[in-house]
Order: structure tokens, then C-alpha cells, then sequence
């Protein structure tokens, strides 16, 4: 019986590019100006249409409360 063939060898990898980076510039000694900070002036905001924190409030404990009252024995 004729002998299979070998298996291929795989493909050499290529060799890695060397490891020297590029120079990096120099830092330069002038000094940095950035522009004045300006605060955001305030926004007027109207309540009209707005749901009171008191509302949410309300919808939060009122349930609350029913459920233990409905829970107590009697």
C-alpha cells in the first residue's frame, strides 16, 4: 500500500516589525492659554403645567397605606 504523503507544513509566519517608535516631539515650554470660564447663566424655569413633588408623594404613600390597613386583622 503506498504511504499517504506528509502533511504540509504551515506558512513561516512573517517576521514581527521591530519595536522602535518613532521619536516623539519634544514638549514645547511655552505656556498655555485657555479661554476665561464662563458659568451658564440660570434657567428660568416656570412651574405652570409641572406635577408638584407633593403629588408624587401622594401616589406613592397613599397606596401604601390602604395595602396595610387592608392587611391588619380585624
Amino acid at each position: 500500500a503506498p504511504t499517504p504523503p506528509p502533511p504540509p507544513r504551515p506558512a513561516v509566519p512573517p517576521p514581527a516589525p521591530s519595536a522602535s517608535p518613532a521619536p516623539a516631539p519634544r514638549p514645547s515650554l511655552t505656556p498655555v492659554h485657555y479661554p476665561r470660564y464662563r458659568a451658564a447663566p440660570p434657567v428660568e424655569r416656570s412651574s405652570g403645567g409641572a406635577t408638584s413633588p407633593l403629588t408624587f408623594v401622594l401616589l406613592i404613600a397613599v397606596p401604601a397605606i390602604v395595602a396595610v390597613a387592608a392587611l391588619r386583622p380585624r
